[in-house]
């Protein structure tokens, strides 16, 4: 029987990494042992027929998972996938040389990244079209290895396929997108959720997408809650998934939200701060002046920057940032604290046009000031 190299497991069958031999015979080495890696069998892409096997749609791209259920992402119908997951033992993972933007947890080069996760395992992202997956050892749940690889793994992977990638979440109403951003804690997801509760669908959570001609991709439909949020919103967290074992954060997802399938024009960008310091009412929206610092300010907000940087992705991206925020509105909006008092003032505000109406109040002030 020829064995795949890879995975130690027969060619051919649904659990083997789905590539064909480079030779025959019981020393056949299969293409992801290759020392390009590169080369591939045609059918790995097919639709497939095994129960270990899924195809599911986020972000434009149809992914094929073998042997780990992407579950958080909707199945895909079509026969044909754009993006391979799938477990390759590290040992036959080509040699990658030392970059300047890599860590001891992060390796980079051209088309190729590797992220160390401790007591989880490791992922190589490679050519825009592959993510591989080795867990540190049997007692790594699914959970967990889908909390990093559709994370940083799949953040990754868009940065190889050109697309500018924000770190927030993506809402939509009236047919209109709306992207809240900022750094892990800045309430991004308390706020999406209290949204929902006014009548906004989820488009993408965590890693926005945005294409050239400025519509915002569907990405992860779903939501992740810190316990004390998920209480405050009338939630049960015993009834809810964890994103890790251990973690008192969870999943809302399925029809625990409500999400948007198309998508859908961008019209405003937001910096999501929290209000510490009890800001006015009216001071809660405001810009920054210069489009010199919307767009650096943007820059800090791109989903892992050192990702940016190690893929040579910086400057397109810098571009792109440049351009968007020259039509879209970008302001920062500080939140109120509290879920009731947030709820309250987000029933007061429309979002689609705050953006908008806050440059529009900064414009009339320098022209008045100038004049």
């Amino acid at each position: 029987m020829v064995r795949c190299n890879c995975i130690g497991t027969p060619i051919g069958s649904f659990i083997c990494c789905g590539l064909v031999t480079l030779n025959s015979g019981p020393q056949a080495t299969c293409f992801t042992a290759a020392a390009d890696g590169r080369q591939r069998f045609f059918s790995l892409m097919k639709r497939p027929d095994s129960p270990s096997e899924s195809l599911h749609r986020s972000f434009g791209l149809v992914w094929r998972s073998v042997a780990l259920n992407l579950a958080e992402l909707p199945t895909a119908k079509e026969e044909t996938a754009d993006v391979l997951v799938h477990e390759v033992n590290e040992q036959y993972w080509p040699y990658l040389p030392p970059g300047p933007h890599d860590t001891p947890f992060l390796q980079m080069g051209s088309g190729d990244i590797r992220l160390t996760v401790d007591g989880v395992g490791r992922f190589r992202v490679s050519g825009g079209d592959r993510i591989t997956w080795q867990r540190e050892n049997v007692d790594v749940s699914d959970q967990d290895l889908r909390t990093f690889l559709l994370g940083s793994a799949v953040g990754a992977l868009l940065i190889q396929r050109g697309m500018l990638v924000l770190h927030g979440n993506a809402l939509v109403k009236d047919g209109q997108a709306i992207v809240c951003l900022g750094h892990s804690g800045a309430g991004k997801s308390t706020l999406a959720y209290a949204l929902m509760q006014q009548g906004w669908r989820l488009l993408a959570d965590d890693l926005v997408a945005i294409a050239p001609d400025g519509l915002v991709l569907p990405g992860l439909p779903r939501i992740k809650l810190w316990e004390d949020a998920a209480v405050a919103f009338g939630l049960e967290p015993e009834t809810l998934i964890p994103i890790r074992q251990g973690i008192r954060k969870y999943l809302l997802m399925g029809d625990r939200i409500e999400r948007a399938e198309q998508p859908a024009p961008l019209v405003a960008l937001y910096a999501i701060e929290q209000d510490y310091h009890q800001q006015d009412e009216g001071k809660r929206i405001v810009v920054i002046p210069s489009q010199k610092g919307r767009t650096l300010y943007l820059r800090n907000l791109a989903y892992r920057p050192r990702f940016v940087r190690g893929l040579a992705q910086e400057a397109a991206n810098f571009l792109f940032l440049a351009r968007l925020q020259q039509t879209v509105p970008f302001a920062v909006l500080s939140t109120p604290l509290g879920i009731q008092a947030m709820g309250n003032w987000l029933g007061q505000v429309d979002l689609l046009e705050a953006a908008a109406a806050a440059t529009e109040k900064a414009s009339v002030a320098d022209t008045v000031g100038v004049s």
